[in-house]
């Protein structure tokens, strides 16, 4: 059992592509977004 606590975003992450000889250069930023949960109880199923 879990409850959500909200959503929030991560660490920024850089991507950079670059070729040579090509003059080709890109970067480009992300965060990803995740849910922040907690968890309450763990419950053991039938089968275990």
């Amino acid at each position: 059992m879990a409850t959500a606590l909200g959503e929030a975003k991560g660490e920024k992450v850089i991507v950079f592509r670059y070729k040579s000889k090509v003059r080709y250069r890109s970067k480009r930023g992300h965060r990803q977004a995740y849910t922040k949960i907690l968890v309450n109880e763990i419950i053991k199923g039938a089968g275990e």
